[in-house]
């Protein structure tokens, strides 16, 4: 029986991809090239310090790896400038109505703490029994660690978790944890979402997933 929700956060609750985006492209530019926006959407859920050798190979720029922890730490601070946030309709009323049906809630995110931080609030984040950021995992999306993490830091089995995602290689993460996802086509298409074993427009259809348990 399903008893935990697993909730990432970029592209599943807050509308944030687009400033990365911008903040990986203003550095890349520094450093004479570019990125594209649909590498950001690709490769979301992978850790910025794998994220950033993934580029520099992708578009052709060369980077010293001794300078790789000051640029990506100079990304997140531009992104936390920049970014004006919103969140995707009734994400929270979302949550809160799982939680009212007696699921467990965790937040699973790939950002950096800071950025989860400035993502949601202190209220928001009482939402979730459990948040687990990039900087708490050893391997990121797609490995299985930090679904993995939480299910086990929840006192849960793996088939007692279902898992909400927006891009492929979170997907996979969950896929690869031995957990249900459903996939939600926020910032991709469907055709990039196929391991998914459902896939939704919105947040705001997964009530329609989960029953009303019993306290």
């Amino acid at each position: 029986m399903i008893k935990a929700i697993l909730f990432d956060l970029d592209g599943v609750i807050v509308d944030s991809l687009h400033y990365h985006y911008l903040a990986w492209d203003h550095m890349f530019k520094e450093i004479g090239g570019s990125v594209t926006e649909e590498s950001i959407f690709l490769t979301e859920g992978m850790n910025s310090f794998e994220i950033l050798p993934h580029f520099l190979k992708q578009f052709k720029v060369d980077l010293p790896e001794e300078q790789h922890k000051k640029f990506i730490e100079e990304k997140r601070k531009y992104f936390r400038q920049i970014a004006k946030l919103t969140y995707y309709p009734y994400a929270f009323e979302t949550i809160s109505e799982l939680r009212d049906r007696g699921y467990t809630t965790a937040l699973v995110t790939a950002c950096a703490r800071k950025n989860m931080e400035m993502s949601i609030d202190t209220e928001h984040q009482k939402l979730f029994d459990f948040i687990i950021s990039g900087d708490d995992v050893p391997r990121s999306k797609p490995n299985p660690d930090p679904y993995l993490i939480a299910q086990k830091t929840l006192g849960l089995e793996v088939s007692d978790c279902v898992a909400v995602e927006n891009a492929p290689l979170g997907v996979e993460s969950v896929k690869n944890a031995g957990m249900i996802c459903i996939a939600v086509e926020s910032t991709l298409s469907k055709k990039y979402l196929q391991k998914a074993d459902f896939i939704i427009n919105g947040i705001e259809e997964l009530p329609g997933f989960f029953p009303r348990l019993k306290r």
